[in-house]
């Protein structure tokens, strides 16, 4: 006969249901091997959690907003304005000339 871990008054550690279980609160009584191992697990250190995909989802968002106000927060620059200042952070002048005609030979 199997006796079963009473976890709480409605249900046994292992997960059974049933009205015709045998279920006992006390560790020695019990032989059901799920329920043991489900003790067992209990009584050992808690089970790290891995992030659900909503929690995921989340921390990105928040994540991409902050990094969205910080960039509303500088000056925002048209694309020229931007190519420009990255032109002028180049070290030297040798750099393609920026004409409205074609070049010939680079």
């Amino acid at each position: 006969m199997v006796i079963h871990y009473l976890a709480s008054q409605d249900t046994v550690a292992c997960g059974r249901t049933g009205s015709s279980l045998n279920r006992s609160p006390e560790i020695a009584q019990v032989s059901c091997k799920l329920c043991l191992r489900s003790v067992e697990k209990s009584a050992s250190e808690p089970v790290r959690k891995t992030p659900s995909l909503a929690e995921l989802r989340a921390a990105a968002k928040a994540e991409k907003t902050a990094a969205a106000q910080a960039a509303k927060a500088v000056v925002t620059l048209s694309p020229r304005a931007e190519w420009q200042q990255r032109l002028a952070q180049l070290p030297g002048r040798n750099r393609l000339p920026r004409g409205s005609r074609r070049q010939v030979f680079i």
